[in-house]
């Protein structure tokens, strides 16, 4: 019998449901099933593009884990980047547009990192490192 963890089935569940345009669905699976941050070290994070937003918008991680940011189309098909912003201190590398497909990128110092997407202002989201 085959053991699999069960955010590997919701991650793939919000993808399917963000890839048949049911983005709002993803977008609610994705803000009620955000694990804690605080009983584990060095996972993996998702974060979703669901329309013009990321989801969810506050990603809590612990020192050495990764985010990793799932990327749609968007409302206009043109895609989406992550910018962290202030750049420095401790914050990743920028991820340039992307329609589709994934980026991850490993937070190894404490702090909050904000970060926008250049293509749609007003989209934003934060992530804290605890």
């Amino acid at each position: 019998m085959t053991h699999r963890d069960p955010s590997s089935l919701i991650v793939r569940v919000l993808r399917d449901l963000a890839t048949a345009g049911l983005g709002t669905i993803a977008l609610v699976i994705a803000c009620t099933t955000s694990p804690d941050s605080k009983t584990s070290s060095n996972r993996t994070v998702d974060v979703f593009t669901v329309g013009d937003a990321f989801s969810p918008v506050f990603a809590t991680v612990s020192a050495g884990d990764t985010v990793r940011w799932n990327f749609t189309g968007g409302s206009d098909g043109q895609g989406h980047n992550v910018r962290f912003t202030p750049a420095g201190a401790g914050a990743p590398a920028d991820i340039n547009v992307l329609k589709t497909g994934t980026a991850s990128r490993v937070f190894a110092t404490h702090g909050t990192f904000n970060y926008v997407c250049d293509v749609h202002p007003g989209m934003n989201g934060i992530v804290i490192v605890q």
